[in-house]
């Protein structure tokens, strides 16, 4: 597995480990009452997928799916934006760089003929 992929499967792993906390246990009860894709249960769940899928999903899955676990984790106020680069920095000098994603970047070089697929053309 490559850098990026260690770099976002240790991320997942640090999210779920958040998650087993006293303190994110304590918002359990809040969180029943949101929807189904950001309660904490399902948040955990993102996080065991994307560790267990990191060396086969695109690395642009990869990173919408960490991104909408530390927002779920900020918006239940487990993770502060602090924390959440604290958090990156931390598993970066432990996994090195990031490496170049065209993935994320294609759709900004004029030259290339970026198309979105959406499924279900023929």
């Amino acid at each position: 597995m490559n850098n990026d992929r260690l770099l976002i499967s240790a991320m997942a792993e640090k999210c779920k480990d958040s998650l087993n906390t006293p303190h994110a246990e304590a918002l359990s009860p809040i969180s029943s009452g949101l929807p189904h894709p950001l309660r904490l249960t399902h948040l955990k769940w993102m996080c065991e997928q994307v560790v267990e899928h990191a060396e086969e999903w695109p690395k642009a899955k990869l990173h919408r799916w960490i991104g909408f676990i530390q927002c779920g984790l900020m918006a239940h106020r487990v993770f502060d934006l602090g924390e959440i680069k604290a958090m990156f920095n931390e598993a970066k000098s432990a996994y090195g760089p990031v490496g170049e994603d065209d993935d994320l970047a294609d759709h900004l070089d004029p030259t290339n003929p970026f198309r979105l697929d959406i499924g279900g053309e023929g």
